[in-house]
C-alpha cells in the first residue's frame, strides 16, 4: 500500500512537469469552467418554463419537458468538458511525441473532431439521464427501497465513470467514435486497474491534504485580517477561494496527463518521455504489453 502511494507521488511530480512545459494546458479547464457557467445560466430559462408548464398544464407534460431539459443540460456539460479535454490530451500527446502543440493548434484539432465529441456527449448525456431517472424512481420507493436503489445508482455511476476513464485519449489517438472509444478504454483499464485506482486515492489524498492545509491557514489569516482590516480580510478570503480552484484544476490536469501516459503505454509498449519506466510498467497487471494492443 505504502509503495503504491509512493509511486503516486512520483506520478504526481512527473505529470506536473508536463504541465510546466505546456502551461497553456491550464487554459483548457479554465475555459471549460467559463463556458459551463454561461451554459448553466442559459439553461435556467428552460427549467423555469418547465416549472410553469408543470404548474399550469399538468405534471405529466412538465415531467417530460423536465427530462428533455435535463438531457440538454447533461449534453451541454458533456460537450464542453469533452471538447476542452480533447484539446488537453492532444497537447499532451504532442509533448509525449517530442513536439509542442500551440493553444490554437489544439483548438483546431478539437474542432476537427467535433462530430466524435458530439457523439460521445450524446452517449454520456443519455447515461446521465438514465441515472437521473433511476434516482427519481428511488425517491418513490420508501426509506429502505430508496436507500438500496440509491446505492445501486451510485455504484452504476461510479462504474461508468471508471470504465470511461480512457475514452478521450482513445478518441484523440485512434480517431474513433464513442462505442469503440469505450471498448478501448475498458481494455486499457483492464490492464491498469491496480495502479489507476490506487492512484486516484493517492492523488485525491494529496489534493485533500493540500486543500485542507491551505483552507485552514487561509481562514485563520482571513479572520485575523477581518478583525484588523476588514477589506483586506475579504480580499485574502477571495484569493483563497481562487487558489483552491486553481489547485483543483491542476490535480484534474495531473489525472489527464497520467491517463494519457498509461494509454500510450498500453497501445505501444513505449513509456512516454519523462516517466519512470518502472512506475508505468507497475501500473499493468501483465509485465509486458504487446505493441498493437488496440
Amino acid at each position: 500500500m505504502f509503495e503504491s502511494f509512493g509511486r503516486s507521488w512520483d506520478i504526481t511530480k512527473t505529470s506536473f512537469n508536463v504541465i510546466k512545459q505546456d502551461k497553456e494546458l491550464l487554459l483548457f479547464p479554465i475555459l471549460a469552467g467559463f463556458f459551463s457557467i454561461i451554459f448553466l445560466i442559459i439553461m435556467i430559462f428552460p427549467f423555469i418554463i418547465t416549472s410553469l408548464v408543470n404548474t399550469f398544464f399538468g405534471e405529466a407534460l412538465g415531467t417530460i419537458l423536465e427530462y428533455v431539459a435535463v438531457f440538454i443540460l447533461y449534453l451541454g456539460f458533456a460537450f464542453i468538458a469533452t471538447f476542452f479535454n480533447v484539446c488537453a490530451v492532444y497537447t499532451i500527446k504532442k509533448r509525449f511525441e517530442g513536439g509542442n502543440a500551440g493553444f490554437f493548434e489544439s483548438l483546431k484539432f478539437a474542432l476537427s473532431k467535433i462530430h466524435l465529441i458530439f457523439a460521445w456527449s450524446v452517449v454520456s448525456a443519455t447515461v446521465g439521464l438514465l441515472l437521473n431517472i433511476l434516482s427519481n424512481i428511488a425517491q418513490k420507493l420508501g426509506p429502505i427501497g430508496s436507500l438500496i436503489m440509491g446505492i445501486v445508482v451510485s455504484l452504476l455511476g461510479g462504474i461508468w465513470g471508471i470504465i470511461t476513464i480512457f475514452v478521450v485519449p482513445a478518441m484523440v489517438y485512434d480517431n474513433v467514435g464513442p462505442l469503440a472509444a469505450i471498448k478501448s478504454s475498458a481494455l486499457t483499464l483492464k490492464k491498469t486497474w491496480g495502479e489507476s485506482l490506487i492512484r486516484y486515492v493517492g492523488l485525491g489524498l494529496a489534493q485533500a491534504i493540500i486543500m485542507i492545509g491551505v483552507l485552514v491557514i487561509g481562514i485563520i489569516v482571513s479572520i485575523i485580517l477581518m478583525i484588523v482590516l476588514p477589506i483586506l480580510g475579504i480580499i485574502v478570503f477571495l484569493g483563497l477561494l481562487l487558489f483552491l480552484v486553481l489547485i483543483a484544476l491542476v490535480f484534474s490536469l495531473l489525472n489527464t496527463v497520467f491517463n494519457t501516459a498509461l494509454f500510450v503505454y498500453a497501445r505501444t509498449g513505449t513509456v512516454p518521455q519523462g516517466y519512470n519506466p518502472e512506475v508505468i510498467k507497475s501500473a499493468f497487471k501483465q509485465k509486458q504489453v504487446k505493441k498493437g494492443l488496440f
